[in-house]
Order: structure tokens, then sequence, then C-alpha cells
């Protein structure tokens, strides 16, 4: 899942950056927002590009000031950060806060319920997902925008896995949270390991895999030299979200708020299709380097399938938003198939 990528963030002496409130510029508006990733990762380029987008659309009127991850706050922080008015808005993964409401839980990843990434955004695109992200961050004092594309991941690996029964008795490192559960319900040993700590736990075999990021991500930072296999069971899909604090949302003029919104899609647009010739380039040098693929056949991710929701009616049954949200991701993959 998302929230252990920190290891791209900014340099911590960032964090102890004073706050300076935003000016009121002649024309307008300075927002401030930060994301989770370092000023090398497509996420900042196209994060700066939408800012420049919105620049332009409202004629200098409204500029977003984007910071790099850990710039002000660590991601895990952002949400009570922005609603504190020390930042204006967040790019973020609801499945950081889960901690307050199991809600952000079924939100922040859908695990193997859909087929691929993109069915599970038509969720968003045709059905309920951002009227249910605005409802529930409206409680927390923010205004969801938008979710963004962010990438099906992979499982890192230092033997081969073609299948469930493959987890039984696998040490995983994955952070604590719904993946976690269902690693757990198929019989692996969930291990949680700081990210840094993780490169010497493949090494040594402490952990046998990881529950990570996506194969460009996860080749960038070098986990393959001791995980000779990439699995992709379809297991975690997280999604991301644009949001501002509702204040300042509130204060905007609505050509504004429909300029920042444009913004949003074609970034989420440009961040999908720079990942995905990421994870090309990773792969194909992935296989030039022997390092196994192995996509899990449909069959295996069903039985995936059928441990997430399991998971997942424990998470729908501790609260009233995370149970409608689920009734409706299961409505529309009835749906969509």
């Amino acid at each position: 899942m998302i929230r252990r990528r920190t290891l791209l963030r900014a340099a911590p002496a960032a964090l102890a950056l004073p706050y300076v409130a935003p000016p009121a510029l002649a024309q307008g508006m300075n927002l401030r927002m930060q994301h989770f990733l370092g000023t090398n990762s497509a996420l900042h380029r196209v994060t700066t590009q939408m800012a420049e987008d919105v620049k332009q659309a409202t004629g200098g009127r409204v500029q977003l000031q984007v910071l790099p991850g850990g710039a002000v706050v660590a991601p895990t922080e952002l949400l009570d950060t922005v609603r504190g008015g020390v930042l204006d808005g967040q790019f973020a993964a609801p499945s950081w806060f889960a901690a307050k409401d199991p809600a952000f839980v079924i939100l922040g990843d859908t695990g193997a319920m859909f087929r691929s990434v993109d069915l599970r955004d038509r969720w968003f695109a045709e059905s309920e997902g951002v009227s249910f992200g605005r409802a529930l961050y409206d409680r927390f004092g923010l205004h969801y925008v938008d979710q963004f594309y962010w990438p099906g991941e992979h499982i890192p690996s230092r033997r081969p896995l073609n299948g469930v029964e493959d987890l039984r008795g696998l040490k995983i490192r994955c952070p604590p949270g719904m993946i976690a559960e269902v690693f757990g319900r198929a019989g692996a040993s969930v291990v949680n390991l700081p990210l840094p700590e993780l490169f010497n736990a493949l090494q040594s075999g402490v952990v046998d895999a990881a529950d990570q990021a996506n194969p460009g991500l996860n080749y960038a930072v070098g986990l393959y030299r001791h995980a000779r296999y990439s699995i992709d069971a379809r297991h975690s899909m997280p999604t991301c979200e644009v949001s501002f604090s509702k204040r300042r949302w509130d204060g905007l003029p609505a050509e504004a708020k429909e300029a920042i919104a444009a913004a949003v899609k074609r970034m989420s647009a440009a961040h999908k299709a720079a990942i995905e010739a990421e994870d090309k380039e990773a792969l194909e040098k992935m296989r030039a380097e022997g390092i196994t693929i192995i996509a899990w056949p449909d069959s295996e991710v069903d039985k995936l399938a059928r441990l997430t929701a399991e998971v997942q009616d424990t998470y729908g049954a501790r609260g009233p938003q995370a149970k409608a949200i689920l009734d409706s991701l299961r409505a529309f993959q009835a749906r969509v198939g």
C-alpha cells in the first residue's frame, strides 16, 4: 500500500520549515499543497504541470504551490495538516487515514475486487465514488475534488508464488491494514518493517516477500536485487485523491473550482501515461536481468478476492459510511463484472 513509500520523500530537515500564511495575491490566492513522493517522481512532474494549468486557466488568479513528499509533514499527517490550515491542499491516499474512520479503508484500497484498476476507476467516473469521497472528507473539514490514477501493485518475492496456496507460511513485509489481514487469512506470516529495513530483510531472508509498489517504483529503489520474482496477484489497488481545506475551497470562485477539477483529470491521465511507460521499461529491464514476472490467473485472483471480501466485511461492519461505500462498490462490481 502507498503509505510506506516514504523512501522518496524530501529530506527530514524540511519537516522543520516554519509555516508562512499564504499571501492574498492582488488577483486571487496562492494555495500550498503537498504530495507524497520526491521531486524526481512522475507524480511531482504531473502535479507541477497541474499547477501551471490552473494558473493559466485562471489568468494567474489562483496559483498552486506544489511541494514534494515530506516538505512539511509526513504523508500520514496530511489530512490533519490541511484541516489545521498549515497546508491548503493535498495529493494523498485515503488509506493513510484509516485510524480516523473505517470508511477510509474501504475507499482507500479495493484489493482484489476488480480485474483491473481501470475497471475500478470507472466507479469514480461513472458511479458514486466521488460523491462518497466528498461526503467522507467533508466530515473532516476537507473538500474531496477527485481521485487520480494510481497503479495496481506487485509483490517482490525471493521465491515463486503461483497462487493463494503459495502464500501459506510466506513471511511477507506488509504495513498494518486491510491487505495485511488478507495475507493473514491466506496463511502468510505478516511482518511490519520500516521500508529502510526491507532491503536487508530481503537479502538475509528475514522476509520472503514484500507488499510494495508497482514494478517501476520497485525496480527504481532496488527491491529486485534480492527478490528475483515479481508477482502480479492484483492483490492491492490503492486509490489516491486531490483535496483542499473546505474553508479555502469554499472561498474560490466557481470558475476557479471548475479549472482545478478539469486540471485534476488531466493530471490523472498524464500520471497514468507516465506510470505505464515506467512500468513497461522496468519490466523489460527486469526480464533482461533474469527476474521472473508471474501473473496470477483469474482463478487465483478470485480466491484472493473472496478473502478480500471477508476482510472488507469486517471494516464495513464498523461504520455506516464504510458499509455504504462497500455496498456501492459491490453493486458496481456486479454490474460491470
